[in-house]
């Protein structure tokens, strides 16, 4: 019986384009995975521990006063080469999400939120920015560190008058008595759990 001579079969072009194509994605995903897990590894429940991501919730309290109720949502933002660096510490932002105040004068505040935390999960800045620029007044920003299960954070300014409202037209003055928001604690938990925000409009 005669042996056939042919070698063994080769694959085809498309069939190795497509294996490479595999072979460079696995590697960048398996890049991605590696970097989160050094530099943001509080975005990865590990074994069900706690994460910097998620909806925290808590009170700020002015100095004369007046309590507003907020929610903070924080995802993971992946790193990408067309974001631009945070504009105070230079540093791609690697957190996003939306926050709401709700204010003791019943009125409910919705912004988007951006920032930046280290990979031992201090919280460098949190820029919380609403929507309309012409109310750009209503932005915080704000900083702090994770201590799982705490968010304590700090905020730079407060926007708001004594009693809770918000004014566009306020002008500030150095003999204003001191009216800055102290800091503040966030847990877990939902929107549900801020009486603020249930009598807010």
């Amino acid at each position: 019986m005669a042996r056939s001579t042919s070698g063994p079969a080769r694959l085809s072009t498309p069939r190795l384009l497509l294996m490479a194509v595999v072979l460079v994605v696995g590697v960048a995903l398996g890049a991605q995975f590696v970097g989160r897990a050094l530099y943001a590894s509080w975005s990865i429940g590990w074994f069900g521990r706690e994460t910097l991501t998620g909806t925290w919730i808590g009170t700020m309290r002015a100095t004369r006063g007046a309590e507003f109720g907020l929610l903070l949502e924080l995802d993971y933002k992946g790193r990408d080469s067309s974001t631009s660096r945070s504009r105070a510490s230079g540093s791609r932002p690697n957190l996003e999400g939306r926050a709401t105040i709700c204010t003791p004068a019943g009125e409910r505040y919705d912004y988007a939120v951006s920032g930046f935390a280290s990979p031992f999960g201090t919280v460098e800045r949190l820029w919380v920015e609403y929507g309309d620029t012409k109310l750009s007044a209503l932005n915080l920003r704000l900083s702090g560190e994770w201590r799982p299960p705490v968010l304590h954070l700090q905020s730079e300014a407060n926007p708001f008058l004594p009693d809770g409202r918000f004014l566009p037209t306020r002008v500030l003055s150095g003999d204003d008595p001191d009216d800055s928001l102290a800091p503040f604690d966030l847990r877990k938990g939902t929107i549900d759990d801020l009486a603020a925000c249930k009598r807010a409009r």
